[in-house]
């Protein structure tokens, strides 16, 4: 079958031939003999060709110059009047709407069938319209000092491994029991191998001799706990939570780890870190407390002051006036119900709860603000009774409502979490057999 395509010639050969191909395009592509060609062309011209295809490829069978037409067109001038060209700008209020505000029928604007004379409303924008209000730009609230997170304690474990690699096997399994849950998980262990002993029809372990043993472990093990914890303090002195530095300190009255008069230099040093780091803490904590009153931010105040350092510790005079002046200015009648919302939920944990008094509730009730001060009634019961709420003397003192990312996350967590067996549980099985063997000659002694 012959087609019409236009080709480029790409080369010309000695031997009397020529290469071409499709014209803007890689194929198809072939050659010819050059005698087809015209006498003035050359390598790079555009040619009308008759093509054949065949099982080889293509065949051209006649190449042409391609004609091109001519067009006989007649442009005109636009000369124009010579005056000075000067842009209209159009501005519409309404889009949807002529600048007069009314539709195509004189009427009011579409979807409004009165007329200008019935009470029709005037376009914003529209002359004698009256103009909105603008928004007014409430700024950000001041930022707060940034103190850094308090790093918690993480014990080693250098102490306690070397107090357990030091014993036998069988006083092992008792001692790594011990160190989880003391006494009383030895004895749960024991008594729950004696209820499988007694179904496979075995002598029953002597318990009391176990725990002789473990009681004369433990002053070992309790020391190398809290070495373990010190060493570990130690290294993060300057930035420990007080929370965790208190628990070493306290846990150093032992009277197991009195009677070591080695660790009294480390005892010493440890208190008189904690009254350092305590004075520093109350310090910051007033600063944070002052300015956040500064700045106004009554809500971040609150919270501060909830939280002290020291447990009972109460804000400065001053600071403390000053709060409750605030926040009474925001438990105003004048003020949104979700505005008290937020104000009473801080306010009710403030060691403040019991000495802010509004003047009255606020001029619109909300459910939701109804349902948190019956919730922090026994907390604020003088602001609870402006609500004609009475707090029941029984009832307990109410808990922060912790963020709702928080609650997601624990429930996520809870369900990825595998179920495990008790720590009384664990060593049971593995206590069999070491347990016997030491059993046997305490049987042997009694």
């Amino acid at each position: 079958m012959t087609r019409r395509m236009d080709i480029e010639v790409t080369s010309t050969r000695p031997d009397g031939s020529f290469t071409w191909r499709q014209a803007g395009a890689r194929a198809p592509k072939g050659s010819g003999p050059a005698d087809l060609l015209p006498s003035d062309a050359k390598i790079g011209d555009v040619l009308r060709a008759d093509i054949e295809m065949d099982m080889d490829g293509p065949v051209i069978l006649g190449v042409a110059p391609i004609k091109q037409r001519e067009r006989n067109v007649t442009l005109l001038a636009i000369t124009g009047s010579g005056a000075e060209f000067k842009p209209v700008t159009e501005v519409s209020t309404n889009r949807r709407t002529k600048r007069d505000g009314r539709g195509k029928d004189g009427k009011g604007p579409r979807g409004d069938k009165r007329g200008p004379g019935r009470g029709a409303r005037p376009e914003a924008g529209a002359p004698g319209a009256p103009r909105a209000p603008r928004r007014e730009f409430t700024p950000p609230p001041p930022e707060l000092p940034k103190r850094p997170r308090a790093a918690r304690l993480r014990p080693l474990n250098v102490h306690r491994k070397a107090v357990l690699e030091a014993l036998k096997p069988e006083e092992r399994v008792l001692a790594e029991q011990a160190l989880e849950g003391g006494i009383g998980a030895v004895r749960r262990a024991v008594n729950k191998q004696n209820d499988q002993l007694v179904k496979a029809g075995k002598p029953k372990i002597n318990a009391d001799a176990l725990v002789n043993l473990v009681v004369e472990l433990l002053p070992r093990l309790r020391v190398a706990e809290w070495q373990d914890s010190v060493d570990a303090v130690e290294k993060i002195l300057d930035t420990v939570d007080l929370r965790d530095l208190r628990a070493v300190v306290a846990k150093s009255n032992d009277p197991t780890l009195l009677k070591d008069s080695s660790l009294n230099a480390k005892r010493d040093a440890l208190r008189t870190a904690l009254e350092q780091r305590q004075a520093t803490e109350m310090q910051n904590w007033s600063d944070d407390l002052r300015a956040a009153v500064d700045v106004g931010r009554i809500v971040a105040a609150l919270k501060i002051s909830a939280q002290p350092p020291k447990a009972g510790s109460r804000p400065p005079e001053e600071v403390r006036a000053r709060l409750i002046a605030l926040t009474l200015e925001q438990l105003s009648p004048e003020s949104t119900p979700e505005r008290w919302v937020i104000v009473l939920e801080a306010l009710a944990f403030a060691p403040i709860h019991n000495e802010v008094v509004p003047v009255g509730v606020p001029a619109r009730t909300t459910p939701e603000l109804t349902a948190t001060v019956q919730r922090l009634a026994p907390a604020i019961p003088r602001i609870a009774a402006l609500f004609g709420i009475t707090a029941d003397p029984k009832a307990p003192m109410p808990r922060p409502l912790r963020n709702e990312w928080r609650d997601k996350k624990a429930k996520t967590a809870g369900a990825k979490a595998k179920p495990s067996a008790k720590p009384a549980d664990k060593p049971a099985e593995v206590m069999s057999a070491e347990v016997m063997s030491a059993e046997a000659p305490a049987s042997a002694e009694n």
